[in-house]
């Protein structure tokens, strides 16, 4: 099917490289050790999503797929493919109108796609806020049978919850343990190669963040990679940085 797609299909530009840590973005400058690569879609067994920088292209993308769907006897279900708009930073963009088949593909806000919450404004926290609804939502399935079992051991609570709850909140987030071909590990360590930030005081980027949450867990930003290397010993510093931060902001709030 690859070899169906015609080469000026849009992409995503992205440019990375694996060394010299995910906060030093100077490195990414060098134009020896950088690689690029091309997302051109994020297709995962039946489920598919292709990028689109302008109309035209989102429309020619939706045509080209579903012609290649089609020589391969298979059908875009038109009522679950829906289109989503990012906006740029200080920018509204008009509607669109997408049809596959004479269909008009609907416009959301946002949408679940392979389990993660995606939305007009490009942050995550949908994605926070839906993780936290599904561990609560596990943690109280079991909380009858296992969690308020008085015939349980405290030992097997425990793994359970490790097993079901914490497993749900935190699926997929240990992303530095990746091998460095995973997608999500060459955006950890990379960024857009086309495009420029604006000037001003633009938002604060997720590595932005990242650093400033790190730093308010007690966390060494420029160390936390070795860290993270072993499950056991990133889940510890997380869980004392975290206690520490928590006790700290309610001294604050105390002192107010």
């Amino acid at each position: 099917m690859r070899n169906e797609i015609p080469p000026d299909t849009p992409t995503i530009d992205l440019q990375f490289r694996m060394d010299r840590g995910v906060f030093n973005l100077a490195r990414l400058r060098a134009k020896t050790k950088t690689t690029k690569t091309l997302l051109r879609e994020m297709q995962y067994a039946d489920d598919n999503a292709t990028p689109g920088q302008t109309a035209e292209d989102l429309q020619r993308t939706a045509t080209t797929y579903n012609t290649v769907y089609e020589r391969f006897g298979m059908q875009v279900n038109t009522d679950k493919t829906k289109v989503l708009i990012q906006h740029p930073p200080g920018q509204i963009l008009p509607n669109i109108n997408t049809t596959i088949n004479e269909h008009t593909l609907e416009e959301v806000e946002q949408f679940s796609y392979l389990g993660s919450i995606l939305t007009s404004t490009p942050t995550c926290k949908k994605d926070v806020e839906n993780r936290i609804r599904a561990a609560h939502s596990a943690y109280g399935r079991l909380s009858c049978r296992v969690f308020n079992n008085h015939a349980l051991t405290k030992a097997t609570k425990i793994m359970v919850f490790q097993a079901i709850v914490l497993s749900t909140l935190l699926y997929a987030c240990h992303v530095q343990r990746m091998e460095p071909f995973r997608l999500p590990k060459i955006m950890l360590y990379g960024e857009l190669a086309n495009g420029t930030r604006p000037r001003g005081a633009p938002k604060l980027r997720y590595k932005d963040q990242l650093k400033r949450t790190l730093a308010l867990t007690n966390i060494d930003p420029s160390s936390w990679e070795q860290t993270a290397k072993d499950r056991a010993t990133w889940r510890r510093a997380v869980h004392h940085g975290t206690t520490a931060f928590e006790e700290k902001r309610k001294e604050n709030e105390e002192a107010k």
